[in-house]
């Protein structure tokens, strides 16, 4: 059997060591759902009547807010000379996050509301502890089932419900297992997989703040963070070197662990190089596209018209990235 190359999209693994790591907060509680997760913060934000949110960011952020009568606002993120966040004060909560894992510096003006801090993206990279919330997803860096987490500061339980997610673990469960089928060059196997994936991603907006309790088939507390890591700068380094102009985050700290790197294409040329690298089996992200949701200036506007993020993850090796430098390469010098 011939294996089929290709680089990004959905995760089939989880490294696991036996070490234990520190990943979680211990007053952590896990939800089917990063958005779920959220949703278990808002619940309890009863005074709440208008949250700042980056006006960088997914829909999937703005959602659940709105969803619960809550006024959004945005804060302006932009690329100018170097990453910029202006965090406003005025509303009554504000969310606040660093970016793919970089430490973006994210300093708090003073301010007397109420701190939600999505960890998403830091979660390998720095611990804080500035906000009353923290919440994340794990599903963005490796293949758990669910991967939802929340808590308070102050320490008490958040509420959860607890619903039936079995249908939702099992169809991730069968996409990953037809991908990896895929990949290994099995002949009965085809991209079927792709659309189990998008089934489970939509089914995950009909639940509420939703418990994982018993659907965690790994163990959170036995993934190899060390790994995941160095894995990632080693990649992460290459494709830095060979864009040196494009990137978004200029600077890398030895204590990140980037989730991608995200670089700013030039020449309005971002979605043609994106299909050029589909076209050969890579599959970078963008981040994100612009929802009914959002309102945004045209210095805002600019990074979800030129943003696309390289994958380097725990899944390839150096190789694979010359291959992503390489074929970056051809599509530049073409006419």
């Amino acid at each position: 059997m011939k294996m089929q190359y290709e680089i990004g999209s959905e995760f089939t693994r989880v490294p696991l060591t036996d070490k234990k790591n520190d990943i979680f907060p211990a007053c952590a509680r896990h939800y089917v759902s990063g958005r779920s997760a959220l949703k278990a913060i808002i619940s309890e934000l009863d005074s709440c009547r208008s949250v700042a949110l980056p006006s960088w960011c997914c829909d999937s952020m703005i959602k659940p807010f709105t969803d619960a009568g809550i006024r959004v606002e945005f804060y302006p993120v932009y690329s100018d000379g170097g990453f910029k966040q202006k965090i406003r004060t005025d509303t009554d909560a504000v969310l606040v996050m660093d970016y793919f894992g970089y430490s973006s510096g994210t300093l708090l003006p003073e301010y007397g509301g109420t701190v939600i801090r999505d960890v998403t993206h830091s979660l390998f990279s720095c611990r804080y502890d500035d906000a009353d919330y923290y919440f994340g997803s794990l599903r963005k860096w490796c293949a758990v089932p669910a991967g939802g987490f929340a808590c308070a500061n102050y320490g008490h339980p958040l509420s959860a419900a607890q619903e039936d997610i079995s249908a939702y673990i099992n169809l991730r469960a069968k996409a990953m297992r037809l991908k990896e089928q895929y990949l290994s060059g099995d002949s009965s196997a085809d991209k079927g997989y792709l659309a189990l994936f998008n089934e489970a991603e939509e089914m995950l907006d009909g639940f509420g703040a939703v418990s994982s309790d018993g659907y965690d088939t790994v163990s959170y507390e036995n993934i190899d963070a060390d790994y995941i890591g160095s894995a990632r700068r080693e990649n992460a380094e290459i494709l830095r070197s060979a864009f040196k102009d494009w990137l978004l985050f200029p600077d890398m700290k030895e204590t990140d662990c980037p989730l991608f790197v995200p670089v700013l294409v030039p020449g309005g040329k971002r979605d043609a190089l994106r299909a050029f690298l589909i076209n050969r089996s890579v599959y970078c992200p963008v981040h994100w596209p612009v929802s009914k949701y959002h309102t945004l200036g045209e210095k805002e506007r600019f990074i979800y018209d030129n943003e696309l993020s390289l994958v380097c993850d725990q899944r390839y090796t150096p190789q694979d990235m010359q291959y992503i430098v390489n074929t970056i390469k051809l599509f530049s010098e073409e006419p």
